[in-house]
């Protein structure tokens, strides 16, 4: 009898343990992904042009990635394209806390490396903290993440051999989003660096498809998207003098609710834009948190105006 015992307290025991190794894992991030992506080392440090080789050899199909994610992580930058390969960086595993997981994902023109915040097996908010354009050599962009989880997202680009830079610090919070904790820049407002359009090669040929601008440096792009009434945009801003220089961009896409609104939103992002087209200009307004697209003490709101297209020249 006390053999019998002593049998079923082992057993007891054993099923107990497997069972706390299984709900750790699936507290922090699904069993799916979970062996993976590959723990990693903190300070973790990359640039855009590195990315690659800090990601495994090993892909993950679309199919499994968005069992996960909604696949509306992807529209900055790919806009609608789903044809991308996805590779894992690497998982911070905390205990009886929130979990963190790298992602790299590339198409012909593009990468991107998004980190992802899962807590109790739900994704909670999936941020791009490197994008890298392969037409674009103007800027070099980083990311650090240090022992505490601090995010450092930094950008540098050089002007006249005068080198420039902005850093924008970043932390997750109980809330579910990641909260810009401070911005640093050595950036002069009378800069002239040329703005680079990402979307000049989509066409333009709906109603409120152009180009529209308030003074030189605040910008916004609109080009058709795959469906009726869906557009295609990216918006960038500055304001304020060389002191207090305040600025941000953001790249996605809209949806006319009727003639003249349109409104972009994505699952998982606390960020949220209407655009309201009245005659030649359009009056964009923030909704909900875009803080991760910005500086602290800005905003997108703002009147924009459609620039005249200029005439071909006849051959």
């Amino acid at each position: 009898m006390r053999n019998y015992l002593c049998l079923l307290l082992v057993i007891t025991l054993l099923a107990s343990c497997k069972g706390k190794k299984g709900k750790e894992n699936e507290d922090n991030i699904p069993p799916e992904l979970f062996n993976v992506y590959k723990t990693m080392k903190l300070p973790f440090y990359a640039v855009d042009s590195t990315l690659q080789a800090k990601a495994t050899d090993t892909s993950i199909s679309m199919e499994t990635f968005i069992h996960h994610f909604p696949d509306s992580i992807f529209n900055i930058p790919f806009g609608s394209n789903r044809k991308l390969t996805i590779l894992p960086i690497g998982k911070i595993v905390q205990s009886n806390k929130e979990s963190y997981m790298a992602t790299f994902v590339k198409n012909r023109e593009m990468s991107a490396m998004y980190l992802s915040v899962f807590d109790s097996g739900h994704h909670m908010v999936t941020m791009p903290v490197i994008i890298n354009r392969n037409d674009s050599t103007n800027f070099v962009n980083s990311v650090s993440i240090d022992k505490k989880l601090t995010i450092v997202l930094n950008k540098e680009w050089t002007v006249k051999n005068n080198l420039y830079y902005k850093r924008n610090i970043f932390a997750y919070n109980n809330i579910g989003v990641f909260t810009t904790v401070l911005t640093e820049t050595n950036e002069q407002h009378n800069t002239a660096v040329a703005l680079i359009n990402p979307l000049d090669t989509f066409p333009k040929r709906n109603k409120y498809s152009g180009e529209y601008a308030k003074g030189t440096k605040n910008q916004l792009f609109i080009r058709d998207g795959a469906a009726p009434g869906d557009y295609l945009f990216f918006v960038h801003f500055e304001t304020g003098d060389n002191d207090e220089h305040c600025g941000g961009e953001l790249r996605g896409k809209f949806k006319m609710t009727d003639e003249t609104t349109g409104h972009y939103a994505n699952v998982g992002d606390p960020c949220g834009l209407t655009l309201t087209f009245k005659g030649s200009e359009v009056i964009v307004k923030e909704n909900g948190s875009c803080g991760n697209y910005r500086d602290i003490k800005c905003f997108f709101n703002d009147t924009y105006s459609k620039k005249k297209e200029m005439a071909k020249k006849k051959r």
